[in-house]
């Protein structure tokens, strides 16, 4: 009996456990996505006016953009 409630203690840990990493791997690929839509968007709206985009950024944050017009 008692062998038996620690298996099921230990497939719960391992649930939860498989479970976090999920919801991590998820909020990731969400930011990583959302941020590349941020630049996408920008870049595009600089080249559809007739400039040239300058872009940098850290991590997952744009942190400087310039549109240098010709």
């Amino acid at each position: 009996m008692k062998w038996s409630k620690e298996l099921s203690v230990k497939k719960w840990m391992v649930l939860v456990g498989v479970f976090t990493v999920m919801i991590g791997a998820f909020l990731l690929a969400s930011q990583a996505y959302f941020s590349y839509t941020e630049v996408t968007e920008a870049a595009n709206n600089c080249f559809d006016q007739g400039g040239l985009p300058t872009i940098e950024k850290s991590g997952f944050k744009m942190t400087y953009f310039d549109c240098e017009m010709e």
